[in-house]
């Protein structure tokens, strides 16, 4: 039978120039890109197609067991700058590149410069490390001041401010700094979501929290911890679902993206995950499911238009399985896309011409993958099954009283869907599962 291929891994399209074989300036090792770049933003851009056995999935890390301290500027520091040897270079070369939040994609041409180069890297590293430890205590706050601040249970303007300086560390600082905050900080975090979200307050000042800690689980997930704890979390889809508010604009446009981005990198039942916290949240207001999608979509910010035909595309070209991926597509085009598509198609946005071009070649794939389909099975259904099901009907006759249907047989044998019911009637015949009575009606 006739299977498409579903494309490449998302890492051979979509961005060039970027790739590992570019070479790197051995002095801005800063401004490598990140698991952001691979994974948050390149499928904002276009979603490529490809089987989650065929899409590069994320090696998840065991939780550390220093994850109470910071160890971007502790662990250098056992390592005078001046009497590396060449193992303590090649070490600290791995937790450099580790720190940066570089995938394997990266590390790759990386490894291969020359020693020298390495060393000078890590002299940069260490220098850059220690400044930051040597000016951490007067100008920055550390992961448990901020895990102490959540804690406090406010909901005022203090923790608005303190949520925005969250988002910044989060971003700013190397990975050990995030996993040291994610340890507890993360379910607090959530904490505070769960409750803006149950309240359904329409108070200012409980949205902009609600919106920043969006924002700092956006930041959060700028890495592998943090991709792996937020989808270890049960509650975390579940809130993110209920946070998509399209009188919210700006706040659903991050929300979105990160359902979005979950969908593409999480392991093979996380759709599933994700379409129940839709159909859940949407049970709780008691609308259809995908109603806040197709919403966003009418919205006048093309920014959530855009993160709103991710979604739909992330959802509709997840699944593995053609039925299903029917499904959901027939189910958001009943639910008032049908009728927006030829309206966004005017908006001249590039972006977005990118998602509804992704979403017309995928719809247009699947049509023709359900087309073979159909013509393998009526191939299979025309020999020996044609002669089969007019000697069927010829039984028929002889027991069923009213032979009116049945003489309109060269009819029925042209209508694909009446051969494949009496297919089957011919086949439970032939098993003796089926008896006729003497009313001539045909029963079990």
């Amino acid at each position: 039978m006739y299977r498409k291929q579903r494309g490449a891994p998302p890492d051979t399209l979509g961005h060039t120039g970027e790739e590992g074989d570019r070479k790197v300036n051995k002095f801005q090792i800063n401004k490598l890109r990140n698991l952001t770049d691979d994974v948050l933003d390149r499928f904002s851009s276009i979603r490529i197609p490809g089987s989650k056995k065929e899409r590069p999935h994320l090696n998840y890390m065991k939780s550390s067991s220093t994850c109470s301290e910071w160890a971007a500027s502790s662990e250098v520091d056992e390592f005078p700058q001046k009497q590396l040897s060449d193992k303590d270079v090649l070490s600290l070369f791995e937790k450099m590149m580790e720190d940066m939040n570089l995938n394997e994609d990266r590390k790759a041409p990386l490894r291969e410069k020359d020693f020298a180069t390495k060393k000078e890297m890590v002299m940069q590293y260490i220098s850059t490390a220690s400044k930051a430890g040597s000016l951490r205590s007067s100008r920055q706050i550390s992961p448990q001041e901020f895990i102490h601040e959540l804690k406090s249970g406010a909901t005022d303007e203090r923790l608005v401010s303190y949520l925005d300086s969250l988002r910044v560390s989060l971003t700013s600082n190397p990975v050990s700094w995030v996993e040291s905050f994610g340890h507890d900080g993360l379910g607090l975090l959530l904490d505070i979501l769960e409750r803006m979200v149950d309240r359904k307050s329409h108070e200012k000042i409980e949205k902009r929290i609600q919106h920043k800690v969006i924002q700092c689980l956006k930041a959060f997930m700028n890495n592998k911890y943090g991709l792996e704890r937020i989808m270890g979390e049960e509650r975390s889809l579940s809130l993110l679902a209920k946070a998509m508010d399209p009188k919210q604009a700006n706040m659903m446009t991050d929300v979105v993206k990160l359902l979005s981005a979950i969908c593409i990198v999480g392991e093979e039942n996380i759709l599933e995950k994700v379409l129940e916290a839709i159909t859940t949240a949407a049970e709780e207001r008691r609308i259809i499911r995908f109603s806040p999608i197709v919403e966003g979509l009418n919205h006048n910010l093309v920014q959530l238009q855009v993160a709103c035909m991710q979604l739909i595309n992330a959802l509709v070209t997840s699944p593995d399985d053609l039925d299903l991926r029917l499904h959901i597509r027939n189910e958001f085009m009943r639910c008032g896309l049908k009728e927006m598509l030829p309206q966004m198609k005017l908006i001249k946005n590039d972006a977005l011409d990118i998602q509804l071009r992704v979403f017309d070649e995928h719809k247009e794939e699947d049509m023709i993958e359900f087309s073979h389909r159909l013509d393998d099975v009526r191939s299979e259904m025309e020999y020996p099954f044609r002669n089969e099901i007019l000697g069927c009907c010829g039984g028929l006759k002889k027991q069923v009283t009213s032979w009116t249907f049945l003489e309109a047989s060269p009819v029925i044998l042209n209508d694909f869907g009446f051969m494949c019911a009496l297919m089957y009637y011919c086949v439970g015949i032939r098993a003796g599962k089926y008896n006729s009575s003497s009313t001539g009606r045909i029963s079990m």
